[in-house]
């Protein structure tokens, strides 16, 4: 809708109403002027009859006197009436007696148009009566002025045409006006509104809010333009994206990361994109007219159609496990098949992927997931996997087979001592050995470590068979194992404990197959290693029994169940010169318990860092408290026992002074005992708290010396001051022992390193005199006192005190 569309309406509006005006005003004053034509001949008639009744007696006097000027003067005042042109008076005699005559009114177009509307009589003869009825009546003669009578009517009719024709102009002014200004106005505001709607991206306000006709308009235009832009937005941006997509999709297939075949049904290839020609290692010209299956090492050209014909328009099938053949070789793919009709013709699309990254993935994620990255051999996920499928068969047939477990002995301290890397090698050939002497349908896993599982499945009809095929093969792998290993230069020996369980049981799961196992390899350990043994009940009350233990000493540190007790440590004059602080567990319903039957399982549940923290402060404690009642001169240090995780624990050291500053102990008086193994797996983290804490007075001790590694490298470089000679090269020493030489040495070394050799174990006056024969002079064990509360020992050292004084 335009502007000149628009005031072409509101002229045809303007000229319409005009017009209608015009014709409606000239025909109601027409239908005027015709209804008062009658009325105008009545007043005329009316008018003349007044006229000639005013002067008819006068006329009839003038007749009856026969006086001409009267007659004269009547016939000459009636001619000076308008539309009277001629009067005359007539006697009885037919004379005329007078007679005046005026010109009338010439004749116009006007007064022939009168003439033709207004047709009237225009002579009048009235009578006159004189006297006798018998006479003749003289007449008075009138001719009317027709033109003139016409002529007036005319305009008078004009006027009245007129004024209504202007009337009805004027009313239609107004109406025009009115209709400009309701009607045609806001018609062309919303008309310019709307071509401003063209021509903005943000509708204009509305410029008619009125609740009528144009205000629903002007809404409906607003809605109508808010859909059309909301539309138009969607068709541009539609046309945006497919724009987009139509530059993307020329370049689809040649820059697709996928290789893509276009074909036809039967097979042949219509395209290829880049990558399919480089996949192929081939120009795209090379494959166009020749068949896919050429180029498949799973598709005949027979499949491919009868495979294309199950795929309906439109419908997408996938493909997977396919190997596409290249020069020199295939790589497998996952192809997608879609059905397409292009230009009344089908066609094949083929996305097809290179799958090699993945399927080489899958198979790595399936080796971490169910293989050791070490040896290659089975981890426990798949162990545990293949022992539940093996357990149900046997279950199902009534056959048995059986779960070796294997732990290496003393692999730990091989590791630790020359490297990971030499552990690393051991068990890739520990592995390897195990394969070689495993039954084919076996399955060798390692859990971690230096554990090593294997399965024996379908080993026998009987539990007893199954025991002793089992058996052999245990045998077999002790024999293996034995054979020394020979790594980096290096010939190392590495023995094998090997626990073992018979399944089926219905009572019992895969896990608990495995942990029978595990508890009969702990009985091997605790019978002296490089053996094998079977799981019994007698096994699992042991190990029911460890787990009790381990649930116990949880609650002995929350009830104060532990006690410090203390054995002396004597010169060779039986001075007391120090003690070992030894821990003790009053259990509530068995009593004191050794050390030796919970400190294990404390170590191996983590709890000795917290029993240890304990007894630290509880020595310092009652250090502290002898030192208050009084302590001999005599009387150098009180040895603590520190277990190895406790010691690397990272606030060890920060504990260990804090304790001292708390209890106001000086370092001096306090000797820490450590073990070999535990210098030899953290020798750099060891040496630096040692002298950290040197610094403060303590001094360290090397408990069991001889028993472990016995490496002379600690002793030289490290802080030491004391050497404890194991109790196994004490017992029943004798100076021409071979023992006796072994302790020669330690001292002698003790010696040159300016360390004090304090010996444990002493139980005979024999074993004491061969330690002072050798150089030893310092001593502990049951000759002299065992392990006592801190009270009685306080007693007795205040007694030992008494006697050398005395």
């Amino acid at each position: 809708m335009s502007f000149k569309f628009i005031h072409r309406i509101a002229f045809k509006q303007a000229r319409s109403i005009l017009l209608i005006s015009l014709i409606l005003g000239t025909i109601s004053t027409g239908w005027q002027i015709y209804n008062n034509i009658d009325l105008e001949k009545y007043r005329l008639q009316l008018t003349v009859k007044q006229v000639t009744q005013l002067h008819k007696e006068s006329a009839a006097r003038a007749v009856y006197n026969l006086d001409d000027d009267q007659a004269e003067e009547i016939t000459t005042t009636l001619i000076s009436t308008p539309f009277i042109y001629h009067a005359a008076i007539i006697d009885d005699f037919g004379d005329n007696l007078a007679e005046s005559v005026r010109k009338p009114v010439g004749q116009t177009w006007l007064a022939s148009l009168g003439s033709q509307l207004f047709k009237t009589s225009s002579h009048i003869e009235e009578p006159l009566i004189i006297t006798s009825p018998n006479q003749d009546d003289a007449r008075l003669v009138i001719d009317l002025d027709t033109a003139y009578i016409a002529n007036n009517y005319i305009r008078s009719a004009m006027t009245n045409l007129s004024v209504g024709l202007i009337s009805s102009l004027i009313l239609a002014t107004i109406f025009l006006l009115l209709i400009y200004r309701y009607l045609s106005q806001p018609i062309l505001d919303i008309a310019h509104w709307v071509n401003q709607l063209r021509q903005t991206e943000s509708c204009p306000p509305q410029p008619y809010d009125k609740p009528d006709e144009l205000g629903d308009l002007a809404s409906s235009f607003a809605r109508l333009w808010e859909e059309r832009k909301d539309k138009t937005d969607q068709l541009n941006d539609t046309i945006d994206r497919l724009s987009r997509s139509e530059r993307f999709s020329r370049s689809l297939m040649d820059n697709a990361g996928d290789a893509m075949f276009l074909c036809r049904p039967d097979s042949s290839i219509v395209r290829i994109n880049h990558q399919a020609a480089n996949s192929l290692k081939s120009n795209e010209q090379f494959f166009i007219g020749r068949s896919l299956a050429e180029f498949s090492n799973n598709y005949s050209t027979e499949a491919l159609q009868a495979l294309f014909a199950t795929i309906e328009q439109k419908q997408a099938i996938t493909m997977e496990d396919i190997h596409i053949s290249v020069q020199g070789g295939s790589f497998p793919v996952e192809a997608r098949c879609i059905r397409m009709n292009l230009d009344d013709t089908d066609y094949i699309l083929i996305l097809a992927r290179d799958i090699s990254v993945r399927k080489e993935a899958e198979k790595q994620i399936f080796e971490l997931a169910f293989f050791d990255t070490l040896t290659g051999l089975a981890n426990r996920r798949l162990f545990i996997d293949r022992l539940n499928t093996a357990m149900k068969f046997h279950q199902d047939n009534q056959r048995y087979g059986a779960v070796l477990y294997m732990d290496l002995d003393r692999f730990k301290t091989i590791n630790d001592s020359l490297g990971h890397a030499i552990g690393d090698a051991i068990l890739c050939e520990v592995a390897k050995r195990l394969t070689r002497i495993l039954p084919e349908n076996a399955t060798c896993a390692r859990f971690g470590g230096d554990e090593f599982v294997a399965l024996l499945p379908d080993t026998g009809s009987s539990a007893e068979i199954c025991a002793e095929i089992a058996a052999n093969c245990a045998l077999q792998t002790l024999e293996e194992l034995k054979i020394p290993f020979d790594v980096d230069n290096h010939q190392l020996f590495c023995s094998t404990s090997i626990g073992i369980a018979i399944f089926p049981d219905r009572k019992h799961s895969a896990v608990d197959i495995l942990r029978h196992a595990d508890t009969a390899l702990y009985r091997v350990k605790t019978l002296g290693r490089n053996s094998f043994q079977f799981f019994d009940p007698e096994m699992q009350s042991s190990a029911q029994e460890r787990l009790e233990v381990e649930k116990g000493l949880h609650q002995a540190l929350k009830n104060n169940e532990f006690e410090l007790w203390f054995q002396p440590q004597v010169d060779s004059h039986d001075q007391i010169l120090g003690a070992e602080a030894l821990l003790r567990w009053r259990h509530p319903d068995t009593g004191i318990i050794m050390p030796g039957n919970f400190i294990q399982i404390a170590e191996e549940s983590g709890q000795i860092v917290e029993i240890g923290n304990w007894v630290l402060l509880q020595a310092f404690k009652q250090l502290a408290s002898w030192r208050e009642q009084g302590l001999p001169e005599s009387f150098k240090r009180l040895a603590i026992n520190i277990s190895p995780l406790q010691f690397m624990q990272v606030d060890f050291v920060d504990r260990v002074l804090q304790m001292l500053d708390q209890t106001k102990i000086p370092g001096l008086l306090i000797e820490l005992e450590i073990t070999e193994n535990m210098l030899l797996n953290n020798f750099e983290i060891a040496g630096n708290k040692m002298k950290l804490l040197k610094k403060r007075g303590i001094s360290f001790a090397i408990d069991d010396f001889g028993t472990g590694y016995s490496s002379l490298r600690y002793l030289h470089y490290l802080p030491l001051d004391i050497l404890k000679i194991d109790r196994s090269f004490v017992t029943g020493l004798c100076p021409s022992s071979e023992l006796a030489a072994i302790v020669e040495v330690i001292i002698a070394t003790a010696d040159r390193l300016n360390l004090t050799v304090i010996a444990e174990g002493v139980e005979t006056l024999s074993e004491r005199s061969a330690l002072m024969e050798l150089g030893c002079n310092c001593f502990q064990g049951y000759l002299f006192s065992k392990p006592i509360n801190a009270t009685l020992f306080y007693q007795k050292l205040q007694a030992a005190n008494k006697t050398t004084i005395a």
